[in-house]
Order: structure tokens, then sequence, then C-alpha cells
């Protein structure tokens, strides 16, 4: 869970509460606080409530949750003569802007926490700025009110936040922290993208580094502020939240007109605001209690919402700040905050017999137990592997991270090959096994493949026959079901002709066994010899 460090004395002033009060609303939020020291503390957020994660956000759901305020607050947009010019910008195509006056930088406590939200936001909506970047200007020091989002040259100049020198865009990716850090996001074919003013002045290159030219100030009493990403949504969503928090703690937000190079004319922030329709009965169902119309909708005015009810439907009005709530269960989830978590009844649990290993996990165990007692280790791979290890059908990854990882394994005799491939160094003989899932295709079921478990147990040694597998398996096999396993003569590619049989316990098949072919051996460079069974769980669940 993220975690913010707000000064002491500005929150209590601006909520009217109590050490005590504080620390009681803020858990019911869902968040917990505890002294960094005499003047600051620390509260640790829910990770989706993005809108917290600012001073202003915190005020604004704690006056709500104390009920010292319901519903959304009602901020004021002004218009002003700003306009941000968007051109093509392949790489972070979405731009939106807004004016914020009246803002409180002083003193430095509230810079601070400003600067701390701006990195919050970058890393959770803005996945470390890859997806959102945000700019924040001192508005006095822009010298036109048109301002242009562009692609410039990497040869182009500006003066990077905390120098005095000008400095091209190569030397400010190569030689700051900024630079290094987030310059290759969004340079292509040595160009990216830059706020700048009338007089292509760059103000800031976004998501790397603003210009010393902008620098905020103490005594900044107006914003500039852009959003730029690869998301209209996200874009939008950051805008709103950073706008409205602003607003929060008694600034002006002022629009930016909008003009895009395909002609689109917008005002931005957008401060959109979406319509959800939920059933009473269906939050009653949730939730486990009782409630009135008008009970729910003071709930979720407690939760800064603002709610139209009628026939036993609430439809909530979802503020722009607030991008968590998508669902009835989320609203659902807000009535209980308000409701109070401690006021629920705790069912009475009735335990009628006592909990029994499900007959899978039981035989999972005595299959383990047996293996490790017959001299073998237990290795754990994992289900995804090359795609050309494999024989047979099998599911492929359709945009895998690696090549190594682009299918799902079919069966568990690749991995193994693969770790004695791995381990030809290592003491002989290697005696090691494995139990997981394969995916083997299936007609019975939605997607038409389905998981299955498998045990595979092997040996790799100098000199390996048939029997250095067979007799474990068979004494594993015996002391498991209590009937002798019999062996029937089989052919398969991975192994040896002539050393191959199929396994049968009480007439059913449940595996093979036999020495690994010449040719797999060469394929997976294996210089020893190795005898390898897999036994099919499923198959023994069924016989056992």
């Amino acid at each position: 869970m993220p975690t913010i460090n707000l000064n002491k004395w500005i929150l209590l002033e601006k909520v009217s509460l109590s050490e005590g009060q504080l620390k009681e609303f803020l858990f019911k939020l869902k968040s917990e606080v505890s002294p960094v020291s005499d003047d600051e503390y620390s509260v640790e957020i829910n990770a989706d409530r993005v809108d917290m994660l600012g001073l202003g956000g915190v005020v604004r759901a704690l006056k709500g949750i104390s009920g010292k305020e319901l519903g959304e607050p009602k901020y004021t947009v002004k218009e002003t003569d700003y306009m941000l010019v968007i051109d093509k910008v392949p790489q972070r195509p979405y731009a939106l802007a807004c004016v914020i006056h009246n803002v409180k930088l002083s003193p430095e406590a509230y810079l601070k926490e400003m600067i701390q939200f701006q990195e919050k936001l970058h890393e959770t909506i803005g996945r470390k700025r890859k997806k959102v970047a945000i700019g924040i200007h001192d508005l006095r020091k822009i010298k036109s009110k048109t301002i242009r989002y562009s692609l410039v040259s990497t040869n182009d100049k500006i003066v990077p936040l905390g120098s005095t020198v000008p400095m091209t865009l190569s030397e400010v990716l190569r030689e700051t922290e900024q630079g290094r850090k987030y310059g290759e996001i969004s340079l292509r074919e040595g160009r990216m993208p830059a706020i700048m003013d009338s007089d292509y002045n760059i103000l800031s290159l976004p998501p790397v580094i603003n210009s010393e030219e902008t620098r905020l100030e103490p005594n900044t009493n107006s914003l500039f502020v852009d959003v730029t990403g690869t998301s209209l949504d996200a874009v939008s969503q950051t805008l709103d939240i950073l706008a409205t928090n602003f607003a929060e703690l008694g600034a002006e937000i002022g629009a930016v007109m909008i003009k895009e190079s395909e002609g689109t004319i917008r005002k931005s922030p957008l401060l959109t605001h979406n319509r959800l329709r939920v059933s009473l009965k269906e939050i009653e169902s949730i939730l486990g209690i009782k409630l009135s119309q008008e009970d729910a909708k003071r709930f979720l005015e407690m939760m800064r919402e603002d709610v139209v009810i009628g026939d036993g439907v609430l439809e909530v009005v979802i503020p722009p700040y607030r991008v968590d709530i998508m669902n009835v269960t989320d609203v659902a989830e807000d009535i209980a905050m308000a409701y109070g978590y401690e006021n629920f009844a705790l069912n009475e649990v009735k335990v009628y017999r006592v909990g029994s290993l499900a007959p899978k996990s039981s035989l999972y165990r005595k299959l383990r137990t047996l293996i490790i007692g017959a001299g073998f280790q237990e290795i754990y791979t994992l289900i995804l592997t090359k795609s050309t290890r494999q024989v047979g059908e099998i599911v492929q990854i359709e945009n895998p991270i690696s090549q190594e990882y682009d299918s799902v394994r079919n069966s568990l005799i690749w991995n193994m090959l693969t770790f004695m491939s791995n381990n030809q160094h290592a003491r002989f003989p290697v005696r090691v096994f494995e139990i997981g899932e394969v995916v083997l295709r299936d007609s019975t079921t939605d997607t038409g493949y389905r998981n299955f478990f498998r045990v595979s147990i092997g040996v790799m040694d100098s000199k390996v026959s048939y029997e250095s597998i067979q007799a474990p398996v068979h004494e594993i096999l015996l002391a498991l079901s209590g009937e002798k396993p019999e062996y029937k003569r089989t052919v398969n590619d991975v192994f040896m002709r002539g050393r191959t049989a199929e396994i049968l316990l009480k007439g059913r098949s449940v595996g093979v066994i036999g020495e690994i072919s010449p040719v797999m051996l060469n394929k997976f460079q294996l210089l020893y010899p190795v005898a390898l069974a897999e036994l099919d769980v499923d198959a023994l669940l069924e016989v056992i």
C-alpha cells in the first residue's frame, strides 16, 4: 500500500478533528496513520484510492466520513484565455491541461506535499511515467497564453530543472539523473515530446524533466498543469484528480482550451462524471444487512458521492476523482465503510465435521513421501517452457515475454530433461522427481484444454538401464496401492525402442516408463543416459 507524509498541524486544521478522531476516521477509510515526528504523520493509503494520495483528497474524504460535509463538493471552473495546441506526437499522443489560481505553496509543507502527490500519481496511474506524466509550472513565468505540445529534436536546448546552463536534450538524457531514468520512455528516432510556449521555448520534456524557467517557488500562487500520456482516459483521470485536490484546498480551477491536430477542440479539465444504477437489494445481498434507500443515500454522500433514489434503485453520480468506482461491488464497499465495519454483526460459524484432505491432496502427499523414501529429491519447475523442447500438441502463448517461456508444458518430461542437462556436473547418480500440472486437450471443457496432474521420476548416471527406474517405480506403486503393477511393451518417440513400457495398475494405464532415446538426449544436450517414468495422478486416483 502506498504511504504519504502529511504535516500534522495543517491536516488537523483542515478537517477540524482531534488526533483520536483523525485516526479513527482514517481507519474507517482503510487507511492507517502513524507519527513520523512531532509535526508529521505517515498515512498508509489503500491502493485503489489514488485521490487520497494528496492532502486535498484526504481532507475531502475525512470531511465526508466524519459527517461534516456530504455529497460531491461543487468546484467552480472559470474560463481563461489559455490554449494548449497538440501536434502529432505518436509515442505519447494525448495531452490535457488546466490553470490553477490562488494556490498555496507556503509554508514549505504545502510545496513538499504537492511534489509528493505528483510523484505518487506518477507511480500509480502513471505506471512510473510510462503511461502518464505530469508537469506543474509557475504560470507567471510562462510568457504566452498559447502553449504547444509537439515533438522536438535532441539537438534542441533546455535549461533543466536544478541547472543554470542550457543543455541539448541529448545532454539532458545522458547527464541528468532524470534523463537517464526516464529518457528512453518517449525518445523515438532522435525526437521526443515537449511542452513549449509560443516562442518555442521548451517548458518541459514529458515524462523526463521540467525547465528551470518555470520552477515553482514558495510565493507561486498560480499554476499551469499539463498531463500527457498514452491513454486519454488515464490522462483525463489524472488531471481531474489533481485539479479537484487543489480546489479542495481553496484554489480555483481555470479551464484551458485544447486544440488537437485533427481539429478537435475541447475544454480541459474534463471533470468526467459517470453514473451507475445499482439495486438496493443487490447491495443488501452483498453486505448481508438491511438498508433503507435514505440510509444508503446518506452513506454514499458521506463518501462524497451524489445519489438519486427511486423505487429500490440508487443512481450514483461518480465524482471525477473517484476513478476506483466501477461496479456495484465498489458502491457496496463505500456503503460498508460509511456504515462502519464494526457495526456488522458476526455470524456464528457452525462446524459439522472435522475437515480432511481432498483425495487428490492425500494421494499427492503419499506419493511424495514414498518417492522421497525411495531416494529421490524433489524439484519444482515452471509450467511455462520453450515450445521447441516439447513434442506433440501444445498450448502456445500468444504474446510471450521470452522465447524461453512461449508455451504451456504438455508433459513434465521436458522440464525434467532440461534440469538433467543443467546438472550434468552434479554428483552422480542424479535422482529427482516432480509433481505438477500439465495442460492437454480436452473437448469436454469450454476452452478445449484442461489441467492434469503428473509425476515425473528420473535417474541420470554414467550407466543407466531400464531397471534403474523400473525397480523404484514398481515398489512405489506397490506400496501406494497394494497391487503389483504390470508392464506392457509400447512405442514412444521419447524413449528407446525395446526399452519402453506402458505402466498398468489394476488393468488401467497409469503411465509410461523407459530409457530416453539418443535423439532426445542429443536434443537436450545430455551426455549421459537417462531413465525416466511419468505417472498420471488423475488415473492413479481412480484405481487406488
